[in-house]
């Protein structure tokens, strides 16, 4: 049975759930890589991941469990993050939001990884662009809620769902919740591993 806690992020909401991801990956090896300051990171990973979020908003689907988890889907169709859509959606303003340095470390691993991606869901399928929970609320169901949430959109179609992560932790959190992993990619820049 579904959560009844979890709701669909209106613009208004934005600001709380990018809140709630920054606390989610403030030890993110990604995120640590982007901000390596721990004190920049706290202050500037809100910006980050609300420009993640009115992208979702503009593209896809973004649910959470208010002040505890939200999650970023984009459905077939919308996967790919054209130049067009970035400039739509806001993601071509992340140089002005979180600074050049930082920006440029993110889209490069982004970018480096982004192959995989095309390599293993080249058919239809919903792509989970970012889900976190507060380390607080981490164990209580809420990842596992806000994934299913997208597994109901993904499932009367039968169409696959992908995601990355950089964060060996979540391997065994995202094969209980079906996932397997398809590719394991070392960025030459970062020395970061993501995992598809």
């Amino acid at each position: 049975m579904p959560r009844s806690d979890v709701h669909r992020v209106s613009p208004e909401g934005v600001a709380n759930a990018a809140d709630v991801l920054a606390r989610a990956f403030q030890d993110d090896p990604l995120q640590k890589y982007t901000f390596p300051d721990e004190d920049e990171r706290r202050r500037v990973s809100p910006a980050h991941f609300r420009a993640a979020l009115e992208y979702g908003l503009a593209f896809g689907m973004v649910n959470a469990v208010p002040g505890s988890g939200a999650i970023v889907a984009l459905p077939p169709g919308q996967t790919e993050v054209t130049l067009e859509r970035a400039e739509q959606g806001g993601l071509t303003r992340l140089p002005e939001l979180i600074g050049a340095d930082a920006a440029g470390r993110y889209l490069g691993v982004m970018s480096a990884a982004g192959p995989m991606h095309g390599r293993h869901a080249a058919m239809p399928h919903w792509y989970v662009m970012v889900l976190g929970v507060d380390p607080e609320a981490q164990g209580t169901g809420i990842g596992q809620a806000l994934l299913s949430s997208v597994f109901a959109e993904a499932d009367p179609t039968r169409l696959p769902v992908y995601l990355e992560t950089t964060q060996p932790s979540n391997i065994a959190f995202y094969g209980h919740m079906g996932f397997a992993v398809v590719e394991q990619f070392r960025d030459p820049v970062s020395g970061l591993d993501v995992w598809g």
